[in-house]
């Protein structure tokens, strides 16, 4: 027993995923369980999170770090429309490289005047509930 859970426990530190598969819930189906994932609701294998604050950029349009999507994050965003290297504000495509386009911005109306997340590395918190 002692080895099964020094197994576990190894595993864990080492690929931050349970040992034993189908043990720990994972919604978005990325492989990444929900208690650790940076985005639990948007698959993304990378975990990607640009502006480092533990929410993963696929459930973060609040640039700013303010706890709401609001103006001062579109302007961000308005600023970086049709740039590259602007991987912040980056939602549908895969990074590096993507380009701030028109499906970023449909992600970002439909996050307007709401939160982020879920993210289960920062639950709880203002950067990523």
């Amino acid at each position: 027993m002692r080895l099964t859970v020094f197994a576990a426990t190894l595993a864990f530190l080492l690929w931050g995923t349970p040992a034993f598969a189908g043990s720990a819930p994972d919604n978005d189906g990325d492989g990444i369980s929900d208690a650790i994932d940076n985005c639990s609701l948007a698959s993304n294998t990378g975990q990607d999170d640009t502006d480092g604050d533990d929410c993963g950029n696929l459930c973060d349009a609040d640039y700013d770090n303010s706890g709401v999507v609001g103006f001062p994050d579109f302007g961000e965003f308005a600023g970086a429309f049709g740039n590259t290297g602007q991987e912040e504000y980056c939602h549908d495509q895969p990074i590096p490289g993507c380009v701030v386009g028109f499906p970023d911005f449909g992600f970002f109306a439909g996050a307007f005047g709401g939160g982020t997340g879920p993210s289960g590395t920062t639950s709880g918190t203002l950067a990523c509930p």
